[in-house]
């Protein structure tokens, strides 16, 4: 099988679009019905969340269309200020406010008749599968969680890549182009993705080959509406973000931790971190894979993760 052969594609005729409010901003999503179910029959509902600036088109389809296969209910949906949803300035990234926009998510799975809201499990991927985690330490309407090639340390993890001084001085890049929309007014962007930094590109959210590859393929073939562009600003919350200390209060909500052996871009280290400190009903399962983002939209590393999601979810959302 060849790598092209590989990669999955989504089938947009398997969801239909919905939209619904979270705080000040109105939201797009996609909604996922289990093909066997009857109008109105209610299901269990999963609600799920993606990578840093994806859309709901990237990703989250592959595993959405296998849980609604299953007889799941899946909402997938664009955070605020990204894709089909509301909110200014575009393309500002901030976790805090994505993990609200996914509480928010599951407020209005939790109002549709056709879902039971008994039975809602929260699935991401990325860092996605990081505010799985911080949504059910805050989140106690959810019956279990499930993190997929989470991400749970960023700042830790470029502090790795990049030395303690190495880090401090990226990250002071990334201060002095805040400072300086602070003085103009005038909003400062730098590129998602770049094969790696450059005199000419100092600075990008995702500076990797790994990423660009990826973003590049999925934005021309799935997601026209990805952005090329964030707002610097994004990065400053990004990099502090920590979902590990969130970990213990999960409990007693099962959590299931899912991650690649050779992730390179979100250390398996963390994930084992994260599963340590979790207090309640825990799971952690490794897939063997080669990079991070294998486990996005590639076979036989999607099937496998869903294979072991769907089992957590029958077994405590039965």
């Amino acid at each position: 099988m060849t790598m092209a052969q590989r990669f999955l594609r989504a089938d947009p005729a398997r969801h239909e679009s919905v939209r619904f409010a979270s705080g000040t901003a109105t939201l797009a999503g996609h909604l996922y019905r289990p093909p066997a179910a009857a109008p109105g029959e209610r299901t269990p509902g999963v609600v799920m969340c993606g990578p840093i600036s994806s859309v709901k088109e990237q990703t989250l389809p592959h595993y959405a269309e296998r849980f609604s296969d299953a007889g799941y209910t899946v909402l997938t949906f664009d955070p605020r200020n990204f894709g089909e949803s509301e909110g200014e300035p575009r393309h500002r990234y901030d976790p805090n406010l994505v993990i609200a926009d996914y509480a928010n998510a599951i407020s209005y799975l939790l109002t549709r008749p056709d879902v039971d809201p008994e039975r809602i499990a929260a699935v991401g991927v990325c860092m996605g599968g990081g505010y799985a985690v911080s949504v059910g330490a805050r989140d106690k309407r959810l019956r279990a969680v499930v993190s997929i090639a989470g991400g749970y340390n960023i700042g830790g993890t470029f502090q790795q890549g990049l030395g303690v001084e190495g880090f401090a001085d990226y990250f002071r890049r990334v201060n002095d182009l805040v400072q300086r929309q602070y003085e103009t007014g005038e909003i400062a962007y730098i590129p998602t993705i770049a094969e790696e930094l450059t005199e000419q590109i100092p600075v990008a959210v995702m500076p990797n080959p790994e990423a660009y590859g990826y973003y590049d393929r999925t934005s021309r073939t799935e997601a026209p509406n990805w952005p090329r562009m964030l707002t610097a600003d994004s990065l400053e919350p990004y990099f502090i973000y920590n979902s590990i200390v969130h970990a213990p209060l999960v409990a007693p909500t099962p959590l299931q931790i899912i991650h690649g052996t050779g992730d390179t871009a979100l250390l398996p280290e963390y994930a084992r971190q994260v599963h340590d400190a979790a207090l309640g009903v825990k799971e952690l399962v490794w897939i063997e894979t080669s990079n991070h983002v294998e486990l996005y939209d590639q076979d036989p590393y999607v099937s496998e993760a869903v294979g072991h999601a769907l089992r957590w979810l029958d077994h405590h959302l039965a």
